[in-house]
């Protein structure tokens, strides 16, 4: 569990203090306009920046003392845009997550759809498939010390900063159902920064709304996405906001 004592940041671009924990077994989307401040939180959750008020903590014990080696086997995280440049065939960057058995290699590789990409030159990827790339090579490194299991072990933490942004409409919905399949099966705590809000509240348990480097909302999809929210916090002009289930699941239109 990640728990976040009135944490925030300083110094630009600074975000005001959060106090919250995130869970394994659910999935956390952070919206917000461009410029809120959501990829600096997500740095914040993974350690990459620390904390320069109040703290963080993993399983009770600050972030920052964690060495890197051990906060390897409790997180994993897939940023924009962070292939590598070099040669790498798909198969060989997604085992350099963690070294998997070739029976766990095959079965990511099949869950993100890459299989018939497994020989290809990472170089020559379309957007969207050296994203799936990148998301598979975090799932393998979550589940390298337990090869008895398919996916990664209960309690691990994915952070993912707008990880549907390169994927048309149909790998969106099939990476957000295995995300939410990582959370809800698997035991996963799943962090994903998002752009489409439609996403956000058809997956996410829960949501937080930034603006502006501070936390205005969270909650449920439901609670946070409102039609007087959203048009208030991204000066968007809507004609509906519909929820059908208890999931969230809405449908957003422009005038």
């Amino acid at each position: 569990m990640l728990r976040l004592k009135e944490a925030g940041l300083t110094s630009t671009p600074a975000l005001r203090p959060i106090s919250d924990r995130i869970v394994p077994g659910e999935m956390l989307a952070i919206v917000g306009p461009n410029g809120a401040g959501k990829s600096t939180l997500l740095a914040m959750l993974a350690g990459l920046r620390q904390a320069e008020r109040g703290r963080v903590e993993l399983d009770g014990r600050v972030l920052d003392e964690w060495s890197p080696s051990e906060l390897a086997t409790r997180r994993a995280i897939v940023a924009q845009q962070e292939l590598p440049s070099f040669a790498w065939k798909v198969r060989d960057l997604v085992a350099l997550g963690g070294e998997p058995s070739p029976r766990r290699l095959a079965g990511t590789l099949e869950a993100m759809q890459l299989t018939s990409l497994a020989s290809r030159v990472v170089t020559r990827l379309s957007g969207g498939e050296a994203q799936r790339v990148m998301i598979a090579r975090a799932l393998c490194q979550l589940a390298a010390s337990s090869e008895d299991s398919e996916w990664p072990r209960s309690g691990g933490m994915l952070l993912l900063d707008e990880p549907t942004s390169a994927l048309d409409i149909g790998h969106q919905q099939r990476l957000m159902r295995l995300l939410l399949r990582c959370a809800h099966q698997d035991g996963l705590a799943i962090v994903c920064v998002l752009h489409d809000l439609n996403l956000a509240a058809r997956y996410a348990d829960r949501v937080w709304l930034l603006q502006a480097g501070e936390r205005v909302a969270h909650g449920r999809a439901e609670e946070v996405l409102t039609t007087e929210t959203i048009t208030r916090i991204f000066g968007a002009e809507l004609t509906t906001l519909s929820f059908s289930d208890g999931r969230g699941q809405a449908l957003l239109l422009e005038r």
